[in-house]
């Protein structure tokens, strides 16, 4: 009958009655079997040294008796079996009940993945706030940057200088919470009732709903192309055609998606730019035809009327507008400001029928700067912020290529996105998306490999192979989430999928060869102390080839590369 003993007290009787050899014997060196003293007396040929694993398995199983002849009085003793370590208890118990522990380990795995996941608010985006609260110089920076931007509406009206004072004295427990907030009201059922209004009021041109991040305004950027750098002028004739036919081409484009907001004609409203302005030029400045622009005047008749002269009275009235804005945002404009040459008094000297706004000229157009030409400016349309909107307008620009950027005769050239960068994003996540797909390429090859080494399917994709890699990433979101209360989760995260199938492809061909090595050099031992000896020996390696890796990765925390840093 065979005898049954658990842990370190493992059966030395197999089924069927027959016992088990002794310990293997010691085979003589075939090379040393005539070597002699030096008096010329022949002596015991010299032992070979047995494997790591032979002699953990005679030390903890089976020790040697002492051989009189080598021993000398040690005759008749026998040494003290040495006792199974912790760990490898637990590893004799996992070849004892394999089930248990596989499924325990399992469910236990499912289900803190569903915790993190669940709970933990997983969501993975290119633009996340919260990785900001890092507190290296580059992050601190950057949340300070996106603190006066979540607050610059509030710091602008704000005379006395409360709000500046409260965000550099008290810490803004919700900030990062804010963007998300704004993400999760941008839905097919937004109400955008009070914007319409405002666009077919007129009072959307210039006003804060037509620069804010939270309306995702269409904006192109253009810049003055052909010719000569230090001739290229957004304010020439060409140039102005330009950006006039481009505007009405993209107008088209947004009307078909349903993508811009309309005044009862069924048509997008002119976008507010450098082309806008000089018909309202053209126009004596008359608001009433704010809306009939495309038909009061044409691309073709702005350019045959910008005359020299006209460009230069337009020219003048850009600097006093620019130049307003700069002192206004300085804070230098406290009253009523006194018109040149005259006695009167006005408390916005811009002379357009709407309100300035700073985008459609650049930095070097200032009359500090002495500058007369435009190089860079902008569109802003009156577009609709759903999420679905967004989509389809981004499709438009990057798949339909649908929107006019310019290039007609070399004047201006242009890019489009949102105002709050919705196409950046967008476009990120495609990039992202893709290399998602080397991703699972690469899982493929791995799962090949392991396929190829362990020559079992059940150990590739369910007991230790593929399963487990899988299972890794959501559980260490829990660890992350949860035990290291970080709530951000930048979509760079998930390039450690790629390290994740290399450690855990890896650590399968560490088991697998170990518990191979193991079983060819202890052919009559039982699975439970193979398990004892060769498991804790793995888990022994990953632990060194794991620290190894963290501790590369850690090393990049003192890296004076911002990106590598952060």
């Amino acid at each position: 009958m065979s005898e049954e003993k658990k842990d370190d007290d493992f059966p030395v009787v197999v089924g069927g009655g027959e016992p088990l050899p002794s310990a293997p014997s010691v085979e003589p060196n075939p090379i040393d079997t005539t070597a002699a003293t030096a008096d010329g007396a022949s002596r015991a040929p010299p032992l070979s040294q047995p494997s790591y694993y032979q002699a953990s398995f005679h030390e903890h199983f089976y020790p040697h008796e002492y051989d009189p002849a080598v021993d000398g009085d040690g005759a008749g003793l026998h040494p003290k079996k040495k006792g199974l370590s912790l760990f490898q208890r637990y590893a004799a118990s996992n070849a004892r009940r394999p089930w248990v522990h596989l499924l325990s380990a399992l469910v236990a795995s499912i289900a803190l993945s569903f915790v993190g996941l669940k709970f933990g608010n997983f969501k993975v985006q290119v633009d996340n706030v919260g990785w900001w609260s890092r507190n290296t110089e580059v992050a601190d920076r950057a949340t300070q940057e996106w603190l006066v931007k979540l607050n610059r509406r509030e710091m602008f009206f704000d005379e006395t200088g409360e709000v500046w004072d409260e965000l550099q004295s008290e810490v803004q427990g919700s900030w990062q919470r804010k963007e998300d907030e704004g993400e999760e009201s941008n839905n097919e059922a937004v109400d955008e009732t009070e914007t319409v209004e405002k666009v077919c009021s007129g009072e959307w041109y210039g006003g804060l709903e037509m620069t804010s991040p939270k309306e995702r305004n269409l904006i192109s950027v253009w810049k003055a192309s052909g010719g000569d750098e230090e001739e290229t002028d957004l304010l020439s004739a060409q140039a102005l055609f330009d950006l006039c036919a481009a505007e009405e081409n993209t107008l088209r484009a947004l009307e078909e998606r349903g993508a811009c907001h309309e005044c009862g004609d069924g048509k997008c409203v002119h976008p507010y730019s450098l082309a806008f302005l000089a018909k309202l030029y053209l126009l004596d400045h008359d608001k009433s035809k704010l809306f009939s622009l495309p038909e009061e005047v044409t691309c073709e008749g702005l350019r045959d009327a910008w005359s020299p002269s006209v460009r230069k009275h337009f020219v003048i009235a850009l600097q006093i507008c620019a130049g307003f804005a700069v002192r206004l945002a300085r804070g230098e404009v406290k009253g009523p400001i006194v018109l040149p040459g005259t006695n009167a008094t006005v408390f916005d000297p811009c002379p357009f029928p709407v309100p300035f706004s700073p985008a459609v000229v650049d930095e070097l157009f200032l009359p500090s700067e002495g500058g007369k030409r435009v190089r860079y400016s902008s569109s802003i349309y009156a577009t609709k912020r759903a999420n679905d909107v967004v989509e389809a307008m981004y499709d438009a620009n990057q798949d339909d290529d649908a929107y006019d950027r310019g290039g007609r005769g070399g004047g201006a050239e242009a890019v489009y996105d949102t105002i709050d960068e919705d196409f950046s994003d967008l476009y990120a996540d495609a990039i992202v998306g893709r290399d998602m797909t080397l991703a699972v390429g690469s899982a493929g090859v791995t799962v090949f490999a392991m396929l190829l080494h362990t020559r079992s399917p059940f150990l590739t994709f369910i007991f230790m192979g593929l399963l487990q890699i899988l299972l890794s990433f959501p559980l260490s979101y829990f660890v992350y989430h949860f035990l290291g209360g970080i709530v951000f989760f930048p979509f760079l995260n998930f390039i450690g999928i790629f390290v994740v199938f290399a450690l855990g492809a890896d650590d399968v061909f560490v088991a697998v060869d170990k518990w191979k090595n193991a079983r060819n050099e202890l052919p009559h031992a039982t699975t439970e102390q193979v398990a004892a000896l060769a498991l804790p020996d793995a888990a022994y390696a990953m632990l060194l080839t794991s620290v190894t890796t963290s501790v590369a990765f850690f090393s990049t925390a003192i890296s004076p590369v911002g990106p590598i840093v952060c």
